[in-house]
């Protein structure tokens, strides 16, 4: 997975800019057409009888219309999307609010068409939109192969708590590897488009096939759903949830057997839809998630698990099966109240001409019981249930489904088939292959190889031709002066120093008007192979210039930290950080990033105020946190009975601690927190596995409570349950204070005020 950005909602309304059936990773814009006149509901163009009542086609009257979503109710009413542009050049706003017209008929021109993303991706055409973003057809210009791209539009692509869960989720997501999968394979920023790479899937969603097809029967259904189980056990394994099934997010390639290849897509983006700035229901209106396929518990806004996506699948199932949803109403708030207090009518009488079996109606009906103790507790159990009941149906095919190896296959012939029938004009003849993961990495595989040049970090522009050089630097000590010996601007002219020997240096000549002075120094780590070693970094302040300081291993072009302290006059101090012995590299500069402000920072000079550099071997102390600790993967032990310290000690710090799942017994978190620098607090986000809780902030220094978001210091939290599945976590992190107005840019800077964790068992 390449990482070549610096860090990416609201209800996803993917829609096609024509009418016509394009290879697409979204959803369509649906062409509704007929209403009823038997029901009065709204049919789509291409039926000849009504989806939900059965009345003939000249029952039907003749009046179209065009709605802008992916599922219209039983009223013809679509739930509200929101709409938003990409904070870039005007040509390229232009793309995202005009690229298609206002009732989506057909496109109009596109400025974005031809543009070449991130110097390999030219975009070929538009597949799709949504409030979200939009979704274009894309071509990797270094391999020849297609791909589809997501750019993300409006206020999600400026707000950096969103660009910041993009970036963990993409990252998450590029980790899954089933061919029931849709594959990620790249994000980034470039030019100021927050983009994602994936695979393209040249065939339907599910979604359209049932509006245009009605009902499904279960022999063809459960062989989908089959494939769909598989997809999200192995998410559920990563402790993934989805959080958005519906038939728009499932997409279906037709084999030349006549067998459906299903590709479930956007794992982990409805994630981002659901941070503390993100409500279920936006500053705009918009409802965040699919009403008809939510479940009791996320309605309620509580913390999800896998049981959730089982109802889900359940509410999709029975929309399939019967062409009706479980529960349907007027405004989304009739059916969020219908999912949280009826139950919902078996599928032998919603939809009795169907014939729908008894087995089938249990299967369904457990997936969508309202308590999710009641449902399958795993996805993989579902799965087995549907094996079972299409095996007695007498069809032996469900083994190839899942075979992985035979899938993937499959799914790959009947792909390049349906790709090279929608060729683009102008495109090369290699390039109606559409891309795998292996070819995408091997190509980036191959650039990072022969990389010199710049790297990128929050804005800063860094190391010319430093980081790639850092394969050939020798492995001799040279003497070592107390003081940095320029030029030292790349990784191969590093200053050496020992470690626990201070050096002394000046960020002085600037490069350029928009890069500052940068100082190279290297530092060898002993131990033993496999086996971590601990260190010290501490850098001095400079009064006129925040500084960063990016750590890399030598062989390594990407930085392994990246410590901004985001303020002038503040030391760098990490007391205990995990590596593995070898070499290592600082690279020193001004911080560049402008925090949200208007414009750039000024480069500045400085050859009379000298800082302080100091890499030091480390004991770990399990009463103090060790870095990096900045997710679940990473996070900090710690006991119940326990209490940990640590400090945020740069811009954009985060500290996750979590006590293993295997214990028994509930448990309390307890914050206590120090004085911050006016406007800045504490926050502090309870979570199971990677499922995040609500956020609170904890106050110091006699500020008053303000909503329940906001606690006095010390902050305990309600009982915790022992939980056998998921450990149990607590994110630590810096965020202004919504109630004062002292704040000097939008992110909180790092410092060395501590803050104590306690566990404590609960009665």
């Amino acid at each position: 997975m390449s990482r070549k950005g610096e860090e990416s909602a609201v209800i996803e309304r993917p829609t096609e800019p024509a009418p016509e059936p394009t290879p697409m990773v979204a959803t369509p814009l649906v062409a509704v057409g007929p209403r009823c006149v038997q029901c009065n509901k709204s049919n789509h163009a291409g039926v000849t009888k009504c989806v939900f009542c059965g009345a003939p086609i000249s029952a039907i009257s003749r009046t179209s219309r065009w709605s802008e979503g992916p599922e219209s109710d039983d009223t013809g009413e679509s739930e509200p999307v929101s709409a938003g542009e990409i904070p870039v050049s005007q040509r390229m706003r232009q793309s995202i609010t005009s690229g298609f017209d206002d009732i989506g008929a057909a496109p109009i021109a596109d400025p974005l068409i031809g543009v070449v993303v991130a110097d390999r991706y030219r975009i070929l055409e538009g597949l799709g939109r949504g409030g979200m973003g939009i979704v274009y057809k894309v071509e990797h210009t270094r391999i020849g192969k297609l791909l589809a791209m997501k750019l993300l539009t409006g206020e999600l692509s400026r707000n950096p708590e969103v660009v910041r869960r993009f970036k963990h989720e993409a990252l998450t997501v590029s980790k899954l590897s089933s061919p029931n999968t849709v594959q990620v394979f790249d994000f980034g920023v470039s030019e100021g488009l927050t983009y994602l790479v994936m695979e393209l899937v040249a065939g339907e969603d599910l979604g359209r096939l049932l509006r245009t097809g009605g009902p499904m029967s279960f022999a063809r259904l459960g062989k989908i759903m089959i494939q769909v189980c598989t997809s999200l056990a192995e998410a559920h394994q990563k402790q993934i949830i989805h959080r958005d099934i519906k038939p728009e997010n499932i997409m279906l390639i037709r084999a030349k057997d006549g067998t459906d290849i299903a590709k479930v897509l956007d794992f982990g983006l409805a994630k981002i839809r659901e941070g503390s700035d993100l409500n279920d229901v936006t500053s705009q209106g918009a409802i965040v998630g699919t009403p008809y396929f939510m479940s009791p518990e996320q309605v309620r806004g509580e913390s999800v698990d896998p049981r959730s996506d089982i109802y889900a699948l359940g509410a999709l199932m029975y929309r399939a099966l019967t062409g009706h949803y479980p529960f349907n109403g007027p405004t989304p708030m009739a059916v969020f109240t219908k999912h949280l207090t009826e139950t919902a009518m078996p599928l032998s009488e919603r939809a009795a001409e169907l014939g729908i079996s008894g087995s089938v109606n249990q299967i369904v009906l457990k997936c969508l019981a309202k308590n999710p103790a009641d449902r399958w507790q795993k996805v993989e159990d579902l799965q087995a249930a549907l094996v079972t009941e299409i095996r007695q149906l007498g069809t032996s095919s469900v083994d190839n489904l899942l075979d992985s190896g035979a899938l993937r296959r499959l799914a790959r012939v009947a792909a390049q088939g349906a790709a090279a029938d929608s060729m683009v004009a102008g495109v090369t003849a290699a390039a109606v292959e559409l891309a795998t993961r292996d070819e995408v990495e091997a190509y980036e595989r191959k650039l990072r190889r022969q990389r010199y040049g710049f790297v990128a970090f929050a804005g800063v522009a860094l190391v010319v031709g430093g980081v790639a050089a850092a394969r050939f630097v020798t492995t001799s000590t040279p003497r070592f002066q107390g003081t940095e010996v320029e030029p030292n601007n790349t990784v191969g002219e590093a200053t050496f120093v020992p470690l626990g020997r201070t050096a002394t240096g000046f960020l002085g000549k600037r490069i350029d008007l928009t890069h500052s002075d940068r100082d190279f120094f290297a530092f060898d780590v002993e131990g033993v192979a496999d086996k971590p070693a601990f260190i010290k970094l501490r850098v001095g302040a400079i009064p006129n210039m925040p500084t960063c300081a990016l750590l890399y291993r030598q062989g390594h072009s990407s930085a392994l930290g990246q410590y901004c302290i985001g303020r002038p006059g503040r030391d760098l101090a990490i007391n205990a950080l995990r590596v593995e012995p070898g070499r290592y590299m600082v690279a020193l500069m001004q911080d560049l990033d402008p925090y949200g402000a208007p414009v750039p920072p000024f480069v500045y000079e400085n050859v009379s105020d000298a800082y302080s550099f100091l890499v030091e071997a480390a004991e770990p102390d399990p009463t103090k946190e060790i870095e990096p600790n900045d997710q679940v993967a990473s996070a900090m032990p710690i006991a119940v009975g326990d209490s940990v310290s640590g400090t945020i000690g740069w811009a954009r710090d985060e500290d996750v601690y979590c006590v293993a799942q295997s214990l028994s017994g509930g448990l309390h978190w307890r914050v206590r927190d120090t004085m911050r620098d006016a406007g800045a607090v504490l926050e502090v986000t309870p979570m199971r596995g990677t499922e995040e809780g609500a956020p609170v902030r904890v106050h110091a220094g006699g500020k008053g409570n303000q909503n329940p978001a906001d606690a006095m210091s010390p902050w305990t939290s309600m009982p915790v349950p022992p939980d056998a599945d998921f450990a149990r976590c607590l994110r630590v992190r810096l965020v202004y204070d919504p109630w004062t107005s002292e704040r000097s840019s939008v992110v909180p800077s790092g410092g060395s005020e501590e803050y104590v964790v306690d566990v404590e068992a609960a009665p």
